[in-house]
C-alpha cells in the first residue's frame, strides 16, 4: 500500500520546480515591441520556480511587433529540467468591426534549437468593438525540455519570442505582462 501511494506521489512532485529553483543571471531581449536598448522590459521575480513574467512598457501597435527574451540562469538543484506549458499576455486591446488579434509564441532553448514549440492564441471580434483590457492564454502539451542541470544548476537559455498580429477593419494592442507556467521533471 506504501509503495502504491509513493508511485502516486512521485508524478506531481515531477511538476513542481526543483528544491532550489534557479536564479536569472541574465535577461535580454530585442525586437521592434521592445528594443534591446530600451529597457523596456524587466522579470517579475529573480528566479524561475514554478512560473515567471515580464512586464512590458513599449509592446504596442497596431499591426504587428515582436518581443524576444533570452533568459539565462543558474544555481538549481541538480538534476532537473523545465519547460513551459502556458503562456499568458495582459493587456489593453481594441477591435473594430470584423478584426481579431492572433499571438504567436515561440519557445526553445539555445542549446537546442532546432527544437522549438509554438503557441498560438487569439481574439476575434465579430460585433462592433471589443474594447477591454485582456488576458490571452495558450497552452501545449508538446513540451520542450532544457537541458538537465548540471553542476552549475543552469538549465539553458530560454528564448521565448512572441508576436502580436492585427488581422481585419481595426485594432490596436498594449501588452503590459506576459507570464509564463513552467513545468519541472527529474532528469
Amino acid at each position: 500500500m506504501l509503495r502504491s501511494l509513493l508511485l502516486l506521489a512521485l508524478p506531481a512532485l515531477a511538476l513542481a520546480a526543483p528544491p532550489t529553483p534557479p536564479t536569472i543571471t541574465h535577461l535580454v531581449f530585442s525586437g521592434s515591441g521592445c528594443p534591446n536598448d530600451s529597457g523596456s522590459v524587466k522579470a517579475d521575480k529573480p528566479t524561475l520556480g514554478d512560473d515567471t513574467g515580464v512586464s512590458f512598457t513599449q509592446l504596442k501597435g497596431d499591426s504587428t511587433d515582436n518581443c524576444a527574451v533570452h533568459i539565462q540562469s543558474s544555481g538549481a538543484t541538480l538534476g532537473w529540467q523545465v519547460a513551459v506549458r502556458e503562456i499568458a499576455y495582459v493587456g489593453d486591446v481594441v477591435l473594430r468591426g470584423n478584426s481579431e488579434l492572433d499571438t504567436y509564441t515561440q519557445v526553445f532553448w539555445s542549446e537546442n534549437a532546432g527544437n522549438t514549440g509554438v503557441l498560438t492564441g487569439g481574439l476575434t471580434c465579430a460585433g462592433p468593438e471589443i474594447k477591454d483590457y485582456v488576458t490571452v492564454r495558450s497552452s501545449t502539451a508538446d513540451l520542450k525540455w532544457s537541458k538537465c542541470t548540471g553542476a552549475d544548476g543552469s538549465p539553458g537559455i530560454l528564448n521565448i519570442n512572441f508576436r502580436p498580429v492585427i488581422q481585419g477593419d481595426f485594432g490596436t494592442y498594449d501588452f503590459k505582462h506576459a507570464s509564463w507556467k513552467l513545468e519541472w521533471r527529474t532528469c
